[in-house]
């Protein structure tokens, strides 16, 4: 994959501070999810990363981003409500601007999504970024939102590649 500047600002969700992801120094990994409380969000895309945020963090990651169209208040709930506000990852939003649309696509894109309510259809796709210093070094999205099917094996290879 060619590296491309990363032109996208999302939003942390704890204080609504702008991430302007082509400033970011290092090696980060976002993760876009649909949307906050969804289930493959919270049983598995989640608790998923999570599982293997120890390896994540060794192969060189400084931050790890995860990001829903949701409002920050809306993500929060869903942290708390989860019990993940003392894992080391960051919460964001894309909301309002939706600009990680135009790096992982949309929920509509997928080949049995097209004919979605734009409520779901606009959604974000589930996808995993690494950006290194400000580029997209490594993307990968599920074919299918409704699955959390990522290769973590792939996703350390990226890291460090």
């Amino acid at each position: 994959m060619e590296y491309y500047r990363i032109m996208t600002t999302i939003y942390s969700a704890s204080d609504n501070s702008p991430i302007d992801l082509s400033t970011l120094q290092g090696t980060h990994l976002i993760v876009t999810l649909p949307a906050a409380f969804s289930g493959t969000c919270t049983e598995q895309c989640v608790p998923g990363i999570l599982g293997h945020l120890n390896a994540i963090k060794d192969a060189g990651v400084q931050r790890v981003i995860i990001v829903t169209a949701d409002q920050p208040f809306a993500i929060n709930e869903w942290v708390r409500y989860s019990k993940w506000a003392e894992a080391d990852i960051e919460f964001a939003s894309d909301f309002g601007g939706f600009q990680m649309r135009e790096v992982v696509g949309k929920l509509s894109d997928e080949s049995d999504k097209t004919d979605a309510p734009q409520c779901i259809g606009n959604l974000l796709r589930r996808g995993y970024v690494v950006v290194k210093n400000g580029e997209v070094a490594w993307k990968w999205v599920e074919p299918d939102s409704t699955q959390y099917t990522l290769e973590v094996g792939d996703l350390l290879n990226a890291i460090q590649g």
